[in-house]
């Protein structure tokens, strides 16, 4: 049984005070351009039940992808185990730094549910390598397929970030292909700038990635099903912003908006601030206000709330229920306890 402790305490509070304020925040923006009675007018009662539907649809393919992984290493889980990690390690990432705490989560509660699995490291490497690789075809594509409409200093930011992308996604890789290079290069930055850190622990993490590498693209059939599965998943993902102009019923262009959306979820992975808050609705809003124009603080607090918060709390509810408390275990290598000496 896990065992909260002031720590651990602490981080939530700290997360769910940030999260209030960012969600108040953006309250306060809506309300501010559109009346009570306005936004009840708008709201389109059937795509409004579509952004569960296609929420629900999201979390569903996740465990898929999941159990898929746990398959490829010869092993077996029960599909509604999967769907508890996968729940579990939402809610983890969202309130870490960097989304760290997800696949530390993942790890965690895999050794839990399948007794102390040696290839649970492995498994959550590779989800998250998948994430990498869908990433960078979805830049890849959009480099690819014309895109007219961007023109403006708006349109030169939304390029600018999907060349970002591509580029980030391809060096990661290319590290991960090249662990040598890759530990030659941090070795350099942390002497560099005189960084404090467990150089070791570094070290072991590239190879660990080196490795889920190897393991993943070493059987063409496997791989080409995950991604195919987390193309999907993240498609849907992303349609989520488009269901929620839907849902108040703005009219758009698909295409000019799901570029948008896609350039948006890219910078909402930073995730320098737990669940990339203030960074993501800050983004989604200057991408979004010629599309959704006064609507758009509603339309960014329904992808927020469809995407970050309801998942979060299905997360949370999932951990406490799996673990019996908010344990510390799960958070001690995130960024945001590794930085305060633990």
């Amino acid at each position: 049984m896990g065992r909260s402790t002031p720590k651990s305490n602490d981080i939530l509070r700290r997360v769910l005070l940030l999260s209030l304020f960012v969600f108040l925040f953006l309250v306060f923006l809506i309300f501010k351009n559109v009346s009570l009675s306005e936004l009840i007018q708008r709201i389109n009662i059937s795509w409004f039940l579509m952004l569960f539907l296609n929420m629900f649809i999201v979390i569903l393919l996740n465990g898929v992808k999941f159990r898929l992984l746990v398959n490829s290493v010869g092993n077996d889980i029960p599909y509604i185990d999967a769907l508890k990690i996968v729940l579990s390690s939402v809610f983890a990432s969202n309130i870490t730094p960097y989304y760290s705490g997800g696949i530390v989560a993942q790890i965690y509660l895999l050794k839990r549910l399948k007794n102390g699995t040696s290839s649970a490291t492995l498994i959550s490497v590779m989800y998250t390598i998948l994430t990498i690789v869908v990433a960078l075809i979805f830049a890849v594509i959009l480099l690819i397929l014309p895109h007219p409409f961007l023109k403006s200093i708006r349109g030169t930011f939304i390029f600018s970030i999907i060349v970002l992308a591509f580029l980030f996604s391809s060096f990661a890789l290319f590290l991960m292909v090249n662990p040598t290079k890759a530990k030659r290069l941090v070795s350099l930055l942390f002497k560099k700038f005189s960084l404090k850190v467990d150089l070791l622990k570094i070290n072991l993490e590239i190879d660990a990635f080196s490795e889920g590498l190897r393991f993943i693209i070493k059987d063409k059939k496997h791989l080409i099903n995950l991604v195919l599965v987390n193309l999907v998943s993240q498609f849907l993902h992303n349609l989520i912003g488009l269901t929620s102009l839907k849902a108040i019923g703005i009219q758009f262009d698909f295409y000019e908006a799901l570029i948008t959306q896609i350039a948006s979820s890219f910078v909402a992975t930073i995730g320098i601030i737990p669940g990339g808050m203030g960074i993501t609705e800050g983004t989604y809003l200057l991408l979004f206000i010629p599309i959704a124009l006064k609507y758009a603080p509603l339309q960014t607090f329904l992808f927020r709330m469809f995407s970050y918060y309801i998942p979060s709390i299905l997360g949370a509810i999932v951990f406490y229920k799996t673990l019996g408390s908010f344990t510390e275990e799960v958070f001690k290598n995130s960024s945001l306890l590794r930085d305060e000496g633990h």
